[in-house]
């Protein structure tokens, strides 16, 4: 029997969060909805059950209630079924006996509709007031949670392209047995010379003096160029590996002034296109899953009313499409080219209201970037608080270059840079790096 990867979460397990936390959404919603909109009228209740919770409760004692009911509104008949928590003990239904109770729905769309003791505000308490408000916003977070952490799994399967690194094999065994000054062999552990006095240098160079590369402890030679590194942190004498020019002192004084021509590289046009499958993966799943939730739902539970599931699952669906697609077209569009024309900053405030508690306004620092496209058209870039990194890497008067595929911006000149952004994740890297060290995508230089 083959072992699943305990890491990879189901496919249908995903779907039931997806399906539950939906359904969560619509019931509060739909409840605020009746409760501040919602139109009355009286119904009848053809089917009753209460089936105690707790036995031992006392006089109020904890039911679950199940009532189907019908009602006429704009000329035509609905039916509605709810199943909730009450002290509500009705006498059993006898066969064709129904109870008149009123219903609040909604006018310009009375498949939405609930008992109107569940959507009255004053009926139902400041605590349950209180959970159908945030239940919503709970739920919002959870989905958008699942989704970003299903987004960063694949993304994550997808850039683990690990850059081998050159292991040397042989270490030298004279390290630190002879005076670099008079040649005098050393015992181990000595600090100064027994001959000339010389204090002994153990210290290693923590980067290559060569090329720049972070140089591990105890190494011996330079994993990216391959020159051997002395005690006094100099190029060593002895190199048992073959020289080579390394890219990054000869891209430093020609490739980094001037848009890079690496957005056509087969490598980044296959990064383009697993960027864009991955986001039209994510486009079918929230469009999937109401579609085929909200009928689930309605067939599995029954305070969800079939008929009523058929029309908000298509709904949303709908609604989930054209904002995927709307999203996923502007990635066609043609790349462009401007100037930084100007930069600013604003403090904005923002209304914080907490139940039970005075009026609360925090502020935050708003900062923006203007472009102005060779085509005339003005270009914003809005940042918030300390995500002000286009805002700090750009500069009046700099030329950019938007790569819708990714939605990236590429500066032109990046010679007096320190660092450079993936155009493919985003990460910020050295500018001596060639390749980006998350997704091991070609930096654009």
């Amino acid at each position: 029997m083959v072992r699943k990867n305990k890491n990879k979460v189901p496919l249908p397990i995903i779907l039931i969060i997806y399906a539950v936390l939906l359904f969560s959404i619509y019931t509060s919603l739909s409840t605020l909805a009746l409760g501040i909109w919602g139109d009355s009228v009286m119904g009848r209740v053809d089917s009753y059950d209460s089936r105690l919770d707790n036995t031992d409760g006392g006089v109020n004692r904890s039911r679950t209630i199940s009532k189907g009911y019908y009602f006429s509104a704009n000329g035509k008949k609905y039916k509605g079924y709810v199943i909730y928590s009450s002290d509500e003990a009705w006498p059993r239904l006898k066969e064709g006996e129904t109870r008149s109770e009123k219903i609040s729905y909604l006018s310009f769309f009375p498949y939405i509709n609930k008992p109107a003791a569940l959507t009255d505000f004053s009926e139902m308490g400041e605590v349950a007031i209180i959970y159908h408000f945030l239940s919503p916003i709970g739920s919002f977070f959870l989905l958008h949670l699942v989704t970003s952490t299903l987004r960063k799994k694949k993304t994550s399967n997808i850039s683990k392209k690990k850059v081998k690194e050159t292991q040397i094999s042989h270490k030298r065994s004279d390290t630190n047995m002879f005076c670099h000054n008079c040649g005098e062999k050393l015992p181990e552990g000595a600090l100064f010379c027994a001959s000339c006095g010389t204090k002994v240098l153990n210290d290693k160079p923590s980067t290559c003096t060569f090329c720049g590369e972070s140089i591990p402890d105890n190494a011996e030679f330079c994993i990216n160029c391959g020159q051997a590194i002395s005690n006094d942190g100099n190029l060593g004498t002895n190199q048992s590996v073959d020289y080579q020019e390394p890219k990054i002192n000869t891209e430093s004084t020609t490739n980094l002034v001037g848009f890079s021509d690496r957005y056509r590289s087969p490598e980044i046009l296959t990064a383009a296109k697993e960027s864009k499958k991955t986001s039209m993966g994510c486009m079918w799943i929230m469009v999937l899953l109401p579609l085929l939730g909200f009928p689930l739902a309605g067939l599995l539970m029954d305070d969800f009313p079939l008929g009523e599931a058929l029309v908000i699952g298509p709904g949303i669906a709908l609604i989930m499409l054209v904002i995927n697609l709307f999203a996923l077209s502007r990635t066609k569009k043609p790349i462009w080219e401007g100037t930084v024309v100007n930069k600013y900053s604003k403090e904005r405030s923002e209304h914080n209201r907490t139940e039970g508690e005075s009026d609360t306004y925090s502020t935050y620092i708003e900062f923006t970037t203007v472009i102005t496209t060779d085509s005339g058209k003005k270009k914003t870039i809005v940042e918030k608080n300390s995500g002000r990194h286009m805002y700090d890497y750009l500069s009046v008067g700099d030329r950019v270059r938007y790569h819708p595929k990714f939605g990236t911006y590429e500066k032109y000149d990046k010679s007096k840079d320190r660092i450079i952004y993936c155009n493919v994740c985003s990460m910020m890297n050295p500018i001596r790096n060639d390749r980006c060290k998350r997704c091991n995508n070609l930096l654009f230089k």
